[in-house]
């Protein structure tokens, strides 16, 4: 494909050709002779290294938001003569707030090497990187020959864990919303009530000293949670995620304790550890924001409402 060069060297080409008619001296057959063939003996000499020029792109899985990162373009020139210049258009969509960024980069005189193209890391999403566009011209940058793209890559801009400016009491609000039923079939158990002996209960359950100071046998009945299910309900993000920033501190504050709890967002995502609630993330980020799915919080032992930065008990 001519490009914009090409057009200057037709202009070129036409004086010397204008010259070549006024003048009588071998001068003028020789200088358009010249501007002729050079150009094409220079992209027949180009051609080897702009057909089997390739192109990897490399990108982390995941960043945090506002940390510095790159796509990493490898170009690889199988040819002995290098690239005048290789341009590349690059597209990273953020699915998750629907911005669409487009840049252009250029690189000269290459051989076998490598570049780095920023990525927007300005708010959390999911970034699809693409290349939708890749051109190599020849040594005099008269011919631009277009190359096949590589895959497109992906990438999540994960928030960061900020807690909020007054953050709940966790332990007194969990410890509070606790409900407890007798354990099913005995056994040990950090909480337990004490009653009298029933028929069927161990020998291990009694408790010998309490017994030993009262006219009755006495045991140790163990206790479970009633009701285990932990909420956090993502309702507004605000300004700069903080809603998300919350959503990940949170998350791992309940990790940190041992507590499985449930995301509600577009869809409800289990967590038990922090590599489920990273998960739960990259797919929340993968589409658009929306309301959160409807659900029964009836029985749940507490709900967390997560709205700009503020973190509410319901």
């Amino acid at each position: 494909m001519p490009t914009i060069s090409f057009l200057f060297y037709l202009l070129i080409l036409g004086v010397v050709w204008l010259f070549r008619m006024a003048y009588v001296g071998w001068l003028g057959p020789y200088l358009f002779a010249c501007l002729l063939w050079v150009p094409l003996a220079t992209l027949l000499l180009s051609l080897p290294s702009m057909l089997r020029m390739r192109l990897q792109l490399e990108a982390p899985e995941t960043l945090t938001r506002n940390e510095e990162g790159h796509i990493t373009i490898r170009f690889e020139n199988r040819s002995l003569l290098p690239l005048r210049r290789v341009s590349v258009w690059l597209e990273v969509e953020n699915r998750f707030t629907g911005e669409i960024k487009k840049n252009c980069f250029h690189y000269m005189g290459l051989v076998t090497s490598r570049g780095e193209m920023p990525l927007p890391t300005d708010f959390c999403g999911q970034l699809h990187c693409r290349l939708v566009r890749v051109e190599c011209r020849d040594l005099l940058g008269l011919i631009a020959l277009r190359r096949k793209c590589p895959p497109m890559l992906i990438t999540t801009v994960l928030p960061q864990c900020v807690p909020p400016a007054v953050a709940p009491d966790l332990d007194t609000v969990l410890d509070a919303a606790v409900q407890l039923k007798p354990k099913y079939g005995g056994g040990y158990s950090e909480e337990h009530d004490l009653r009298e002996y029933r028929p069927g209960d161990t020998v291990n359950s009694i408790h010998w000293k309490l017994s030993s100071k009262t006219d009755e046998v006495i045991v140790r009945e163990p206790l479970i949670s009633a009701n285990q299910d932990i909420y956090l309900i993502l309702g507004r993000i605000g300004k700069e995620d903080r809603g998300l920033e919350l959503l990940y501190w949170l998350s791992l504050e309940l990790c940190a304790r041992e507590l499985p709890h449930t995301f509600v967002a577009d869809s409800l995502y289990d967590v038990g550890n922090e590599a489920e609630g990273v998960e739960a993330l990259c797919t929340i980020l993968a589409k658009p924001m929306d309301k959160p799915c409807p659900f029964d919080p009836a029985g749940a032992r507490c709900v967390f409402l997560i709205t700009d930065g503020e973190v509410a008990v319901k």
